[in-house]
């Protein structure tokens, strides 16, 4: 069992797969919600078509960043059953509880995360320069 499952919390027992399970139903839930309203957009024939390319974008654009964080659910809960959840995947070290608690999907503790945003800014960039 990993050891952050067993970790005292203030208020009791932090259980990392009760909270990961939960999120995953959430973004379950938001994604069929926002696939009914995209679906719903396209079949209002009386609608501006400008309006309805929107608001499919919009939908698209949104389903895009739900899944996003689905796949992110799902991947800590892949750590969580190899005993790697609660790790930071660039130091090793403990991730701390109250990020766990805020973002209970990451991957990274707050300095790794932020080496990590830094450099993928600078990449982002790179490749704005070769365009």
């Amino acid at each position: 069992m990993n050891k952050l499952a067993t970790r005292p919390a203030s208020d009791g027992i932090y259980n990392p797969r009760k909270v990961l399970l939960s999120k995953k139903a959430e973004f379950l839930e938001a994604l069929g919600i926002n696939s009914h309203r995209l679906a719903g957009a396209a079949r209002e024939l009386d609608a501006d078509p400008v309006q309805i390319l929107q608001e499919e974008s919009l939908h698209l654009g949104l389903n895009g960043v739900l899944y996003g964080q689905l796949r992110q659910v799902e991947d800590a809960l892949d750590r969580l059953d190899l005993g790697e959840y609660g790790y930071c995947r660039g130091c090793n070290d403990p991730i701390a509880i109250n990020r766990l608690r805020s973002v209970p999907w990451t991957k990274y503790c707050l300095e790794c995360q932020e080496k990590v945003s830094s450099l993928a800014l600078e990449e982002e960039c790179r490749v704005g320069e070769r365009n």
